[in-house]
């Protein structure tokens, strides 16, 4: 569902579409020098696929829009650019911004919403949730007041499918509702119309509404039959699985099948869709007792997440049903090995959901599961061995446990303090050093630079610290020494003897002290993924964030979020 929500807005922006490259060596091509801007445009929107071929068009507009001088054509080349980077959210991220950028002041009725919405989907993507929000809201308050309703609506559709994403079903319904109105209203149809039918209805099911969502599925059934085919099997699909909730089990069964083999083979990668057709149809063979067809379709489910990595909350149930089928047949080994699986896809969930309002629901609690999986070990081993070393193992793992125990409730003690130490240090201004030289007793003679220099650098560092010019991305000792105005081995001696460590100590402390601050004091950055938080204050991973946190506070940012998030 996801993936169909990517291909309606890339349908509906396209056709509505910021770092500006520089142009300056690239030439236009003969064949396109006599062509008008809007006639290039087209070009780009029929060939934004082909790679090759749009980054010429898409450079061509940025050529000819800065030629004209035009904040309008600038906002539309800015935004063909977007398609030159795939996969790409740093570039695709800063030209929306240029497309923002020099359309804000225009009032016109795509501009600047256009590119405030598909910014929305970028940060949607990468999982920072409030970004997306955010982006979706000024879309939506740009197309109000240019009072395009058409875009108004269609930005409402992406906040409701947002909402919906991210389980808030009652406020995504409402949106949905209000969004089908005036489509229907104003005869308003194609694939975006039946994109928004199709969420509603699934809402409508997940709310327990199921009249309603048979409403809307049958609704989505007759008019993707007459405007897209392509949606026309996940309407089956999606009232199959509706009819599982009525107890309708046959024709549940029937529904299911008939659509599955084409979103199988046209829509491999609708996960969602899939996983959540293969969990109910293992539902209902188990209603009808096949348990072969039960187990093999709960296979399925595994074999998705193996293909795809894709994890949802019916992945995570689809696990817990093997774990319980191999447990009925005591097959520990097989026990043993989803109990690992469903840790994994645990571990997926917690990364992928953590900044989301709403928890899973766990039947299998993470206790519960190790004492499971603990005893799955013990009879697997003592099986293999006489009485008396049955006897002696149990004993090994029982001293293991209670050290396992032991160094766990140890590290949390520890990492309690540590936190509760980090919650009292002073904000980062309040302890900031005033005199710098006064506290080391180096000179500048004895580090063979003049005192000139070294005060120079030092003031120079300090308005560095003030200004946070440690959280842009790859700073290096070049890049900071060409700015203070002295060269690379000075900086570096400098602050080796003065801030008594290394240049990279020195910048991925300044980062971790900026970023406690901020996650002390603003609850919306506590939203963030790790992911999205680490490149906010400039490390290019997740790890090394991770462990620049631990070696600065002895604590990892995710127990420390944790605990803010306890305490607020």
């Amino acid at each position: 569902m996801k993936k169909l929500v990517l291909i309606v807005s890339v349908f509906f922006l396209y056709t509505i579409p910021g770092i500006a490259q520089d142009t300056g060596t690239f030439t236009i091509p003969d064949s396109l020098k006599n062509k008008t801007f809007d006639e290039i445009e087209k070009l780009g929107f029929k060939y934004y696929n082909d790679s090759i071929k749009h980054e010429i068009y898409a450079n061509t507009l940025l050529v000819k829009a800065k030629q004209k001088n035009d904040p309008l054509s600038l906002a539309k080349a800015y935004r063909s650019a977007v398609f030159m980077f795939k996969n790409k959210s740093h570039e695709r991220i800063a030209y929306l911004d240029s497309s923002i950028a020099v359309s804000k002041d225009l009032n016109h009725k795509l501009y600047p919403a256009v590119p405030y919405s598909i910014k929305g989907g970028e940060y949607r993507q990468i999982g920072d949730y409030s970004k997306a929000l955010d982006s979706y809201l000024a879309a939506l308050k740009y197309s109000s007041a240019s009072n395009n309703k058409n875009f108004y609506y269609l930005t409402k559709h992406n906040i409701g499918s947002l909402k919906r994403e991210i389980g808030e079903f009652e406020e995504a319904a409402t949106i949905f509702k209000e969004v089908i109105d005036y489509e229907d209203k104003n005869n308003i149809g194609g694939i975006g119309h039946l994109a928004t039918m199709l969420y509603l209805a699934d809402t409508y099911r997940k709310l327990e509404y199921k009249d309603s969502a048979t409403f809307y599925n049958t609704k989505g059934i007759q008019e993707s039959l007459k405007d897209s085919l392509d949606l026309y099997p996940l309407f089956v699909l999606h009232e199959g699985i509706n009819l599982y909730y009525k107890q309708q089990y046959q024709k549940s069964l029937d529904s299911i099948h008939k659509a599955l083999p084409f979103v199988e083979k046209y829509k491999p990668r609708e996960e969602e869709s899939l996983v959540t057709a293969y969990i109910h149809l293992a539902k209902l063979y188990k209603e009808f007792d096949n348990k072969e067809k039960y187990l093999e379709y709960l296979l399925k489910i595994d074999q998705s997440y193996d293909h795809s990595d894709f994890v949802s909350t019916e992945t995570r149930e689809g696990y817990e049903l093997l774990i319980d089928y191999y447990k009925s047949v005591d097959d520990k080994n097989k026990q043993l090995y989803y109990i690992d699986k469903l840790f994994r896809v645990d571990s997926i969930l917690d990364t992928n959901y953590k900044n989301l309002s709403k928890k899973i629901v766990q039947e299998y609690d993470t206790p519960k599961l190790l004492e499971e999986k603990q005893n799955l070990i013990d009879n697997l081993e003592q099986k293999e061995k006489k009485t008396s070393v049955k006897f002696i193992t149990a004993v090994i793992f029982a001293i293991i446990l209670i050290i396992v125990v032991a160094v766990i409730y140890i590290k949390n003690v520890r990492y309690r303090k540590r936190f509760k130490e980090l919650m009292h240090v002073p904000t980062l201004e309040a302890t900031a050093p005033k005199e710098i030289l006064n506290k080391h007793p180096a000179t500048p003679e004895a580090i063979g630079i003049s005192e000139d220099i070294v005060n120079s650098v030092l003031e120079g560092l300090q308005k560095f610290e003030d200004k946070q010019g440690y959280v842009s991305p790859n700073i290096t000792t070049g890049e900071l020494a060409k700015k203070l105005q002295t060269n690379s081995k000075y900086l570096s001696k400098i602050i080796n003897t003065y801030k008594q460590k290394s240049f990279s100590v020195y910048i991925n402390e300044l980062r971790i002290e900026y970023v406690i601050e901020k996650l002390k004091n603003e609850s919306k950055f506590r939203l963030y993924t790790i992911k999205a938080i680490s490149r906010e204050i400039g490390f290019n991973t997740t790890e090394a964030f991770s462990k620049s946190f631990y070696k600065k506070t002895g604590i990892y940012p995710s127990y420390f979020i944790k605990q803010l998030e306890k305490g607020k």
